[in-house]
C-alpha cells in the first residue's frame, strides 16, 4: 500500500528546518516555509546594506526521503545564493534538470495554506496562490483558491528520490517572497515626455543589481502600461558589456549603436531614465557616465568628468510635491471650511459665499478638491463643477454642467472630474485651458464610487460598483491632449484577511503606492489598506476606531504622506503612525488635501 507521510506540526517543523538550515543541512520535514508574519511591508526601495540575511542552500542529502528532498529544493530556489539554480537542479531528475527554466516566472502561494502531501509517488502542493511574476519581473496579484501542483517524486538510477516535475519557474511562499524579493523600480516617461513614471520589477535580492536594473529598463514597460509610457531609448538598444560597473558612486553604462543619434534633449531624458533607475536600485550611485558604441555621450549639464548627476536632470521628476498641506472640509449643510493643523483648534469657514451656510453661490455643494498650492477649490455640485479661490472670497466660476459627479481631484496641471450616467465620463480642466472629456466605455453600466489620478498622471485608481459589488481597478492615462483613458483592469488585493470586499474610497500616497478604504472577505471591518500599485506588498494601517470610516483623503509629501478619514459620525481622523489614528475635528461629511 502506498504510504502517506503526515506532515509535522508547522511550528515544530519550521523550528526544525531553521535549525538544520543553520547547519547547512536538510532533514526530516518537507514543510514549505508557510509560517511567519502576514502583515506586509512597504515596497519603498531599501538601501543595499539592508539586504536580508540568507542561508547558503545545501545539496541533497544521501538517501533523503521525499519530504527532505522537496524541502531542500524549495529552500534552494528561495535563497539568494548565486549557486541556487545549480544546487536546486541536483534535487531534480536528469530529464527535469535539463528542461527546467527557473527564470520563467514565480508563483507565490499563501503562507496560510496547508503543507504539501508527500507520498512515495507524489508531492502535491494544493494551496491558494496570491501572485505571479512573469519572466520580466512584472507582478500580477491573483486569487486562485484551487491551485494544485504535483512535483512527481521518483527514484533515479542510484535509488535516490528526486523531483520529476519542478513546474514552470519557481514556487515560493508569500513569507519567503517578502523575505527574498524586492521591488526594483524602472523609470519611463508619461506623455508628452514631461514627467517620469515608475514601474516596479520584482526580483530576488541577489538579482537586484545595477546591471539587472538597466536591462529591465531597456526591455521597456509592460504590455498594459505601454500605451501610457514612453521611453527615449531606441528599440533594440542593449548593453555592450555584460555588466554596469559602479566605481566611486558613478555607474558606467555602455550602450549599443541604436542609442546614437539622440537629440540634446533626448540625451538628457535618457540620462534621467538611467540615473533614476540606478539610484532606485542602489542609493549610493550619484551619477552616470554613458557611452554609445564606445563613444562617450556628451549630455547637456554633465560635469567636466563626463558624469551626469541629479542636477542635470532636475527638470524631470515623477510628480511635484504639493506646496500646501492645509486640509479643507465640507459640513453637512455644504459649508466649506479650512481644517486646523491640530485638534485643539477649530475649523474655519472659507471667505465668501462657500463659507456661508445656505448661500446662493450657483449650486448645492456635494464634495470638493483642493489645488496643490491650497489656493483653489473645485466644488462638485448637484449639476455642475465650479472653481473658487480659497482665500479671497471671490465668486465661484462654473466650469461645466454635469450630473452624477463624484468627488473631483486636482493635480499640478489641472482638475479632474468623473460623472455617472449610462457610460461614465471623465473630464479634465487643464490650468488656464478648456475642458476636455472622454467616455469610459469599458465601464459602461458601472457606477463610479470614487477615483484618483496617480501623482505622475499615468494611472487612475477607480472604485466602481459593478453588478452590485464594488470593485477596485486601474485605468491608464494614454494622453491628456486629446484625453484618452482606457485599459480597465480590476485589481486583486490580498490583505491577509481575504481580498477586498466592499471598497469605499481610494487615494495615492506616492506615484507607486495606493491606499483604499475597504473591508475584506474575511474581515467586515472597514480599514485603510496601503499597497504598491501592483498589490504585491500590502499592509493594514491599523484599527481606526469604533466608528466606521466612510471616505478618505491622502497626500504624498517629500517627507512622507498624510492620510485622513471621515467617519460616519463626521469625525476626521489623521493617521499618526503604524498603529494610531487621532481625532482632528468633528462635524464634517467630506475632507480634501491639496493635490
Amino acid at each position: 500500500m502506498m504510504g502517506v507521510r503526515p506532515m509535522m506540526r508547522r511550528d515544530m517543523c519550521w523550528r526544525a528546518l531553521v535549525a538544520i538550515a543553520a547547519a547547512l543541512g536538510l532533514a526530516g520535514c518537507a514543510l514549505i516555509p508557510v509560517t511567519g508574519p502576514v502583515i506586509q511591508v512597504s515596497p519603498t526601495p531599501v538601501p543595499t546594506n539592508a539586504r536580508p540575511v540568507d542561508v547558503e542552500p545545501a545539496p541533497p542529502v544521501q538517501d533523503g526521503d521525499p519530504d527532505t528532498i522537496l524541502a531542500g529544493f524549495l529552500t534552494a530556489v528561495a535563497s539568494g545564493s548565486p549557486s541556487r539554480w545549480a544546487i536546486a537542479r541536483q534535487y531534480l531528475t536528469s530529464h527535469a534538470a535539463g528542461e527546467w527554466d527557473p527564470t520563467a516566472g514565480v508563483t507565490i502561494y499563501s503562507s496560510d495554506g496547508p503543507p504539501p502531501i508527500v507520498t512515495d509517488q507524489s508531492a502535491v502542493l494544493k494551496t491558494p496562490v496570491i501572485g505571479q511574476i512573469d519572466a520580466d519581473g512584472h507582478f500580477t496579484a491573483v486569487d486562485d483558491q484551487e491551485f494544485t501542483h504535483n512535483f512527481a517524486m521518483v527514484k533515479d538510477a542510484l535509488g535516490q528520490w528526486r523531483i520529476d516535475d519542478p513546474g514552470s519557474g519557481i514556487f515560493i511562499s508569500q513569507y519567503r517572497f517578502q523575505m527574498s524579493f524586492r521591488a526594483m523600480p524602472v523609470y519611463f516617461f508619461t506623455k508628452p515626455l514631461d514627467r517620469l513614471l515608475v514601474e516596479n520589477l520584482y526580483v530576488n535580492w541577489a538579482d537586484a543589481t545595477p546591471t539587472a536594473a538597466v536591462e529591465g529598463l531597456l526591455k521597456g514597460p509592460s504590455a498594459w502600461l505601454s500605451p501610457a509610457a514612453l521611453t527615449v531609448i531606441p528599440a533594440q538598444t542593449k548593453l555592450v558589456a555584460s555588466s554596469v560597473p559602479v566605481q566611486n558612486g558613478v555607474a558606467q553604462v555602455s550602450l549599443t549603436a541604436p542609442a546614437a543619434g539622440l537629440s540634446d534633449t533626448q540625451q538628457v531624458q535618457l540620462a534621467a531614465q538611467l540615473l533614476s533607475t540606478l539610484q532606485a536600485v542602489q542609493q549610493s550611485i550619484t551619477g552616470v557616465r554613458i557611452d554609445v558604441a564606445g563613444v562617450p555621450m556628451v549630455v547637456r549639464g554633465q560635469g567636466a568628468d563626463g558624469v551626469t548627476r541629479a542636477s542635470a536632470i532636475a527638470a524631470y521628476t515623477t510628480a511635484p510635491a504639493p506646496q500646501s498641506q492645509t486640509a479643507f472640509g465640507m459640513l453637512d449643510d455644504g459649508t466649506v471650511v479650512r481644517l486646523p493643523a491640530t485638534s485643539d483648534a477649530a475649523a474655519e469657514p472659507v471667505p465668501g459665499p462657500l463659507g456661508v451656510a445656505g448661500s446662493d453661490w450657483g449650486d448645492v455643494a456635494d464634495s470638493l478638491a483642493v489645488s496643490p498650492d491650497g489656493r483653489t477649490l473645485a466644488i462638485a455640485g448637484v449639476s455642475s463643477l465650479w472653481l473658487a479661490n480659497a482665500t479671497s472670497g471671490a465668486p465661484a466660476t462654473k466650469q461645466f454642467d454635469a450630473t452624477g459627479l463624484v468627488r473631483p481631484q486636482f493635480d499640478s496641471s489641472g482638475v479632474w472630474a468623473m460623472s455617472n450616467g449610462d457610460v461614465p465620463e471623465l473630464r479634465y480642466v487643464p490650468n488656464g485651458g478648456l475642458v476636455v472629456g472622454t467616455r469610459l466605455d469599458e465601464l459602461a453600466g458601472a457606477t463610479i464610487v470614487a477615483f484618483r489620478v496617480s501623482p505622475d498622471r499615468s494611472r487612475i485608481g477607480v472604485v466602481a460598483r459593478i453588478d452590485d459589488k464594488t470593485v477596485l481597478g486601474l485605468m491608464r492615462v494614454s494622453s491628456t491632449a486629446p484625453l484618452s483613458v482606457d485599459g480597465w483592469r480590476p485589481l486583486v488585493v490580498n490583505t491577509g484577511r481575504g481580498t477586498l470586499d466592499n471598497c469605499l474610497d481610494v487615494g495615492w500616497t506616492s506615484p507607486m503606492q495606493m491606499v483604499v478604504l475597504s473591508s475584506a472577505t474575511k474581515d467586515a471591518s472597514v480599514v485603510v489598506y496601503r499597497f504598491d500599485v501592483d498589490a504585491a506588498l500590502v499592509e493594514s494601517l491599523g484599527p481606526i476606531g469604533d466608528d466606521t470610516p466612510v471616505s478618505l483623503a491622502a497626500q504624498p509629501k517629500a517627507d512622507g504622506q498624510t492620510v485622513l478619514v471621515v467617519t460616519g459620525a463626521g469625525v476626521v481622523l489623521r493617521y499618526e503612525d503604524r498603529t494610531h489614528w487621532s481625532s482632528l475635528v468633528t462635524g464634517l461629511k467630506s475632507v480634501a488635501l491639496p493635490g
